[in-house]
């Protein structure tokens, strides 16, 4: 029987076929064949860019990405600062593994995302972390195009900023297929 590893999400399940009802992936909507990464379906990726047309609002204001580093010595400069927030768009199973301290949650394949999206402040400064930097720098451009001001991205997430041993993580019980 063949089998493949899908990296995409980021969890390196190892799956008998794609669309598999049971692929063991951590990640939420084990649904079809992009249950892993919902990201890699064309009519996902359709549906939701679409909804931000081209022009939707001025993109002005600053969006790079930073290192696991960078990140964190932001979120230490100014851990007094109401204005910085730090959102994290892994799904919640994601987040109780292990996330960022005092960041916030924010599923990014949640079906209200956008208009979760909408709700916050866009003169806040915001960094925006993910699992490996995939949905996290999504997220940064759809905040780009609905006006926010200032918003990085971490490369490589979560999985890098634990491979660099960078404090402030906190961690549960790690990821595995059986839960």
């Amino acid at each position: 029987m063949d089998t493949i590893q899908n990296n995409s999400c980021g969890c390196g399940t190892v799956t008998e076929k794609p669309g598999s009802s049971d692929n063991g992936c951590c990640s939420s909507g084990n649904e079809g064949e992009y249950a892993c990464n919902t990201l890699s379906d064309p009519e996902w990726i359709q549906k939701n860019f679409e909804y931000f047309p081209s022009g939707f609002a001025v993109e002005k204001g600053i969006f790079k990405d930073i290192s696991p580093e960078q990140a964190d010595q932001m979120i230490q400069d100014n851990s007094q600062d109401q204005n910085l927030a730090v959102l994290d768009v892994k799904t919640e199973q994601e987040y109780q593994n292990n996330h960022v301290s005092g960041s916030t949650q924010m599923d990014f394949f949640s079906s209200t995302f956008k208009d979760d999206l909408f709700g916050l402040d866009k003169d806040k400064v915001y960094i925006i972390i993910c699992k490996v930097g995939i949905r996290s720098e999504i997220a940064m451009k759809l905040m780009k195009k609905m006006g926010f001001k200032e918003v990085y991205n971490v490369l490589g997430g979560d999985d890098r900023w634990i491979a660099q041993e960078i404090p402030h993580m906190q961690f549960n019980q790690p990821c595995t297929a059986a839960q």
